[in-house]
């Protein structure tokens, strides 16, 4: 590099000519070996269509990049920079326990209050509302508890056989949905994962609950196998890994190009008793297995959520 300055740069720092990538920083290495995990084998190219179609940002692994063009002859110098590194975590902002230390003395208060007004009251409109309170109480006790845990995630892996991580979770979902058909298909190369089977199963269930209730009737098919179109590049090995692929797929109204945006953004839901929580929570346990969450949709043919978690082991 003929400036120094440039090799020290936190920011990406990419050099193009002729529509090809001829220098680049560190930090630019480090966004294609990130890319490569995506799956995005020639982000060289994709960079370059991007900057000649005048787009200002692009988007990897559900994280947000800016693309600012510092010189605009040639050869063309870009820096691409993460815009999360812009804004506050919600750790950042406020302390989470303290927040959940404070709203559990009052709920406690206000369960005990409704279950004795419950318990003693002989009006049946009174009792009514009392019996309001006490499951909009749990609502918020469930929030709190799923705040908690995007707050301090960790994970627990272990080796688990496919079969019994989708029994109980199938169990349960054909007795909330009769009228939906579930309809599973499991390679039969791929018997056993190494990952956290609580934490999986809760992103998993929580996509499939969402894609029963986009439909009062029809079909939900989930597919897991591995995809042979994409590797994994371990850091500590080096070594290319394959990707399981879970795929969830409905055949309901499908999802709005202006809701498509918002989907994994906390507390935006489209159902009136939802919390807006659910595919928060399935994003951030399927990063922190090192994979990514992908959806397409159609309006009037459904939508399918594809879960990517590389097969490897910590």
């Amino acid at each position: 590099m003929s400036d120094c300055s440039v090799n020290d740069l936190n920011i990406a720092f990419f050099e193009l000519r002729d529509g090809r990538v001829t220098d680049m920083n560190p930090a630019a290495e480090k966004l294609l070996h990130l890319a490569y995990e995506a799956g995005i084998k020639n982000f060289k190219k994709m960079l370059a269509d991007r900057i000649a179609a005048g787009d200002v940002s692009i988007r990897l692994q559900h994280r947000e990049f800016g693309i600012k063009v510092i010189t605009p002859s040639t050869p063309l110098r870009v820096l691409v920079f993460g815009l999360d590194e812009f804004r506050p975590s919600l750790e950042e902002l406020f302390d989470i326990s303290s927040f959940q230390h404070e709203m559990k003395n009052p709920l406690t208060v206000i369960d005990g209050t409704s279950q004795l007004i419950l318990a003693k009251a002989s009006d049946d409109y009174i009792k009514k509302c009392a019996g309001i309170i006490l499951n909009e109480t749990q609502r918020i006790k469930h929030m709190l508890q799923n705040i908690r845990l995007l707050s301090g995630m960790v994970l627990e892996y272990a080796e688990f056989e496919v079969k019994s991580f989708l029994e109980e979770m199938l169990n349960s979902l054909s007795v909330l949905f009769p009228d939906i058909k579930l309809s599973v298909q499991v390679e039969p190369n791929l018997s056993s994962v190494y990952a956290d089977k609580k934490k999986l199963f809760m992103a998993v269930n929580n996509i499939l609950k969402n894609a029963c209730e986009a439909q009062k009737s029809g079909q939900v098919a989930l597919h897991i196998g591995l995809d042979p179109t994409i590797k994994y590049v371990c850091k500590a090995s080096g070594q290319a890994v394959p990707m399981m692929k879970i795929s969830i797929s409905d055949t309901g109204s499908g999802i709005p190009e202006e809701t498509l945006t918002k989907l994994f953004t906390p507390f935006f839901t489209t159902k009136n008793r939802g919390t807006g929580l659910g595919l928060v929570i399935a994003k951030e346990i399927t990063e922190k297995h090192k994979g990514r969450i992908e959806v397409q949709s159609t309006m009037g043919m459904g939508t399918t959520f594809s879960i990517y978690i590389p097969m490897i082991k910590p």
